[in-house]
């Protein structure tokens, strides 16, 4: 009994030397914790002087009674050990955790956003009616280390047309020297206005249901390179009150093949680049908390697969105005172009394009306003050859409601004038009843 006791004190003495010697790396891997390991080791201590009392205990009472007889402090030692045994374990199972979270960098967390509908004009076709599935976006942020980033997005979606593709949205990987800083290569959303870089692929992430129609993606008739391959610089100057925004970027100059603009994920033949940059101010304290103003523009050398070729010197310059809180969320956004025939004798044209929406975060959803206009010169080739590069007003009611968490209805009625008469395009008037089911995963 004597031995037995022993062996258990020594055993509690090792387990709390290991212990003490793996501590303080879980504690600096771990907030809370590591108050919780701490005060697992002081149970420890407690327990091991409990220990050794109950063994002098037990050799008094060897001393004084045969070894045959059982007592109570004897039976009581298994008992305690196997108490001790399962906070070590406990300890054991905290220490994996801090390990698997502070040490292995090569998880891949990944998200997902899905919609499907129903309504009596397709969104992005209104040639089409009834059931339609949206997108299927994966979005993946794999961990790189403290200055290595990495943003992957892909997104298989339906076309206007009703076939099913493949998209690598976003590819981009960059260094963040800090956050006035990061560099980004790769394939990313082009940084204009503010809608493109702040509302993704996924239709769970915005309260409307769908984008203006000029902002939409390429592959859904939008007017302009949302995306760019290329080089990224953008970060943020923290001041007392706000912070200063920037954005500056080059890239392959795009092209327009088949109506739709290809932002050339493999490079371009002719050399060109786009460039441009964007400045703001985000209010992030005080009465103008949520408030944010700023500046963009952008030029591109765009040409066509018309033989001849049409080349267009895209210049576009505008502003936008965001104001997000917990009860609003308002956004507008003008675009002017002024686009130069850079092939022949068509000279320099001039359009103008913009949208404003009012949204209230009510207990109950969100309903929204929302206008959008368009007034694209037909004589710019740069329109003229695009799916869908006409003029046009839109006017949209919708309501937002979160079912829970992870998965919103959306709900909205348009009103869609196209008043441009082109080869591609008749004038028309239509209304949009539309219903949206979005989730993230």
């Amino acid at each position: 009994m004597i031995k037995q006791a022993g062996n258990t004190a020594r055993g509690l003495a090792l387990a709390v030397a290991a212990f003490s010697a793996i501590a303080p790396i879980a504690s600096r891997g771990a907030g809370s914790e590591g108050e919780q390991i701490a005060e697992l080791k002081q149970k420890l201590d407690q327990s091991l002087k409990m220990i050794e009392a109950l063994t002098a205990r037990v050799r008094q009472l060897e001393a004084a009674q045969p070894a045959s007889t059982p007592t109570a402090a004897a039976t009581a030692v298994p008992a305690d050990a196997q108490r001790i045994e399962t906070v070590e374990n406990r300890v054991a199972q905290m220490e994996a955790s801090n390990a698997a979270r502070g040490g292995d960098s090569s998880s891949l967390p990944m998200h997902g956003f899905a919609d499907v509908g129903v309504a009596n004009h397709n969104p992005w076709n209104p040639d089409l009616k009834g059931y339609y599935v949206g997108d299927l976006d994966f979005y993946l942020t794999p961990r790189l280390g403290t200055h290595t980033k990495a943003l992957f997005e892909l997104n298989f979606e339906t076309d206007t047309d009703g076939s099913i593709g493949v998209d690598l949205e976003r590819a981009q990987i960059g260094y963040s020297f800090s956050d006035a800083a990061t560099v980004w290569l790769g394939r990313f959303h082009t940084p204009f206005g503010y809608m493109n870089t702040a509302l993704h692929h996924g239709s769970w992430i915005a309260n409307a249901l769908r984008r203006p129609a000029f902002l939409n993606f390429e592959d859904h008739d939008g007017i302009l390179p949302v995306h760019t391959v290329g080089a990224w610089l953008t970060g943020a100057a923290h001041g007392e009150g706000g912070k200063l925004l920037y954005d500056v970027y080059m890239g392959n100059g795009q092209r327009i093949s088949g109506g739709v603009i290809d932002m050339r994920n493999a490079g371009n033949d002719h050399g060109q680049l786009i460039a441009g940059g964007r400045l703001g101010y985000q209010w992030t304290e005080g009465a103008a908390e949520g408030l944010q103003f700023g500046l963009h523009g952008f030029s591109s050398k765009i040409g066509d697969d018309q033989v001849p070729e049409h080349n267009t010197q895209l210049r576009v310059v505008g502003g936008y105005g965001v104001y997000d809180t917990d009860r609003w969320e308002h956004i507008f956004e003008i675009y002017l172009f002024d686009n130069k025939d850079v092939s022949g004798n068509g000279g320099t044209h001039k359009s103008t394009a913009g949208f404003a929406q009012f949204a209230y975060r009510a207990p109950f959803g969100v309903p929204y306003l929302r206008y959008e206009r368009a007034s694209l010169q037909q004589a710019d080739q740069y329109f003229a050859q695009q799916a869908f590069g006409a003029s046009y007003w839109r006017a949209a009611i919708g309501i937002r409601f979160d079912i829970d968490p992870k998965s919103a209805l959306k709900l909205e009625l348009a009103n869609t004038h196209v008043t441009d008469q082109t080869p591609n395009q008749i004038q028309r008037e239509y209304d949009d009843a539309l219903a949206q089911y979005a989730i993230r995963f």
